[in-house]
């Protein structure tokens, strides 16, 4: 995370000075458009789409750790309900019944994260995703 806001914050300073390199150039040509004008533009458009990819890879980080935490949730709460005697699991765990909608969204956030790790590591062909007790992907098709 470090490393993406170190990134980040760089593209950002070089996108800057870029952009006052144009305004610089502008100035001394007295904003005609000359050889040193074009290669400004040229550089600060360079300097524009480096900062977007940046802060769209700090946008994914982002993404992915909302997911884990997401996930982990889930599991931790499933867990500890799982942990509790059936008469004591709804009114002790101070959390309202889980829905089966809720259920499913919580395995296609699981899948999706799956997915998401099999991409990052190279990994093979994606599998389909597997459906709910009442026969529903996560995705709200009726399986076959």
């Amino acid at each position: 995370m470090e490393s993406t806001i170190k990134t980040m914050s760089s593209a950002y300073e070089d996108f800057a000075a870029a952009a006052a390199s144009v305004v610089r150039e502008r100035e001394a040509s007295g904003g005609r458009r000359t050889a040193a004008t074009d290669v400004a533009l040229e550089n600060f458009r360079q300097r524009w789409e480096l900062f977007r990819a940046s802060c769209d890879r700090a946008e994914e980080v982002m993404d992915m750790a909302r997911r884990r935490i997401t996930t982990e949730y889930v599991v931790d709460a499933a867990a500890s309900a799982a942990e509790r005697p059936a008469e004591a699991r709804p009114a002790e765990a101070g959390l309202p019944p889980v829905s089966v909608p809720q259920l499913e969204q919580a395995l296609h956030a699981v899948n999706s994260l799956a997915a998401d790790l099999r991409r990052g590591s190279g990994g093979g062909a994606l599998s389909s995703p597997p459906t709910s007790p009442s026969g529903v992907t996560p995705q709200g098709d009726k399986a076959d």
